[in-house]
């Protein structure tokens, strides 16, 4: 075998064998994994409902996007299946439905809580995620999150509440 051979063979071999190694592939926050997380991180937030009879009941959660309009139903079963029965998960297209302006102050049907996701970029390792968190007219908020990839989903990493009234 010529010296040329020998080195287009070799090379031949590191290409091949470079090309054979796989990527690992890194974790993203999906639209679906940066709700749930969402959802879990209100969840740790509150103190748990109990009714008349002193049975924890699980709390309504309303979700909706700053755009408006249905949010994918793919989204929405991911989350629902997700969530299973630690909350009640309702999706609203315009967040005014999730409300009850016929009572003084407005507050969320069914006592619950309605939360408002912002725009974000998907399938990034991070994501900061920019919430409203309304329960009532007196009992609202504005909050940037940190949501973070894990293995198996998404969890929020950060909570800093925004000054809606800063410039």
């Amino acid at each position: 075998m010529t010296a040329g051979a020998v080195t287009m063979a070799f090379g031949a071999a590191t290409l091949f064998g470079c090309s054979s190694d796989a990527v690992p592939e890194r974790a993203t926050v999906t639209p679906e994994g940066a709700y749930i997380a969402i959802v879990q991180w209100e969840l740790d937030q509150t103190a748990p409902v109990v009714d008349d009879d002193g049975n924890v009941e699980p709390p309504v959660i309303y979700l909706a996007s700053v755009l408006g309009g249905t949010i994918d139903v793919g989204v929405q079963a991911e989350v629902v299946a997700t969530i299973d029965e630690t909350a009640v998960i309702r999706f609203a297209d315009d967040p005014r439905d999730a409300l009850d302006d016929g009572l003084e102050d407005e507050p969320v049907k069914d006592d619950g809580v309605m939360i408002v996701l912002d725009e974000f970029e998907p399938d990034e390792p991070a994501v900061d995620a920019r919430i409203s968190r309304y329960a009532s007219a007196t009992d609202e908020g504005l909050w940037l999150l940190e949501v973070t990839a894990t293995d198996d989903g998404a969890e929020v990493t950060s909570a800093v509440p925004v000054d809606a009234t800063a410039g």
